[in-house]
């Protein structure tokens, strides 16, 4: 018997799909989505995603841009160097073959983005393949992460009647 996660245990003698027998080592591909990455797992280093790169991909709520059958055109660059300058870190959903794999995908966006010349090190931080997703990040958002500065706290509550302290910069505003 093959024990796969703490949830259930399968024995691949006894399975049989479409009356076709399956063995261990398919169950085990047909799970992976279910259970934790392990070290002996054969995904690019770009798809296991980290505490921080995980805390990172949920902070990123949707994908922003969206790239369709018709392949990339030079908007998508432009709009994908707007995103990152307002937001860091950018979801970007691929909805086609035409561009390869999604690591080929995120080449190709980087090339035509850093081509402009308006930004430059654009990163690769996390690649969801089930999702056809790609997350970009501005130069140094992985040192960030990593470091655990990103994503950014979120501010204190409001209270009703309390007043807002001024920092530094506000004051120097103010005069």
């Amino acid at each position: 018997m093959i024990a796969l996660t703490n949830a259930f245990v399968v024995n691949p003698s006894s399975l049989s799909f479409a009356a076709k027998t399956v063995n261990a080592k398919t169950v085990k591909k047909r799970i992976h989505p279910l259970r934790m990455a392990t070290e002996d797992d054969e995904t690019p280093s770009n798809t296991v995603a980290t505490p921080g790169i995980d805390k990172a991909w949920r902070h990123v709520k949707k994908p922003m841009l969206r790239i369709g059958g018709k392949g990339l055109t030079e908007t998508h660059g432009n709009s994908l160097i707007e995103l990152l300058n307002a937001h860091t870190a950018v979801k970007v959903k691929v909805n086609t073959k035409r561009l390869g794999s999604l690591e080929d995908a995120f080449k190709e966006i980087k090339d035509l983005t850093e081509k402009s010349g308006k930004i430059k090190g654009i990163e690769l931080i996390h690649i969801r393949p089930s999702d056809n997703v790609i997350l970009f990040g501005k130069e140094g958002t992985l040192d960030s992460i990593n470091a655990g500065d990103f994503p950014p706290p979120p501010p204190p509550p409001y209270v009703p009647g309390q007043k807002r302290e001024k920092n530094d910069e506000e004051e120097e505003d103010s005069n």
